[in-house]
């Protein structure tokens, strides 16, 4: 009887999830926060010298931000301005070709690897105090969307978002 219930639980909880969904702002986090967890004392705290004072250095409170500014409800002044920066959350394969190779399929660098490369080297030459904050907080954003495993994908399911479980 007690294995029947559970399988019931399951099967009624199991229900409920029809779609699959990518990190969303938690998962986001997560993977800061290991990321985080990783950086050398002095690594910290130059990338505290980036971030608010009032995020206390905790870099996951600013892990959507690069998702935040994309959609009118959560940028309901600014989002057009950011609309540029959609391809460079994923990056396409050609369908059923299981191999990624970055003169096809990340041309001029727009794309999620082409992205953590920039951003990366925006952080490392000397740039103003607005722009290297920016490279910063976009770049926390993509190494969470380079681990997402729907957001490498091939070029049809739109990275990841036509993706149904």
């Amino acid at each position: 009887m007690m294995h029947l219930t559970t399988w019931l639980l399951l099967l009624c909880l199991f229900q409920n999830f029809m779609h699959v969904y990518g990190w969303g702002p938690i998962g986001h986090s997560i993977i800061v926060r290991l990321a985080q967890d990783q950086l050398t004392d002095s690594a910290s705290e130059w990338i505290g010298s980036l971030t608010p004072w009032y995020f206390k250095g905790n870099l996951s409170a600013m892990a959507s931000w690069a998702d935040d500014i994309l959609y009118q409800n959560t940028n309901p002044t600014g989002y057009q301005h950011w609309e540029w920066s959609k391809v460079l959350h994923y990056g396409d394969i050609p369908d059923w070709n299981c191999s990624y190779q970055a003169e096809r399929d990340c041309i001029n660098d727009r794309c999620i690897t082409g992205s953590v490369k920039n951003y990366t080297k925006r952080l490392e030459t000397e740039f103003d105090d607005i722009q290297l904050k920016e490279a910063l907080y976009f770049l926390i954003h993509f190494v969470g969307d380079i681990h997402q495993p729907l957001h490498s994908g091939f070029k049809t399911d739109r990275g990841g978002n036509d993706v149904k479980g």
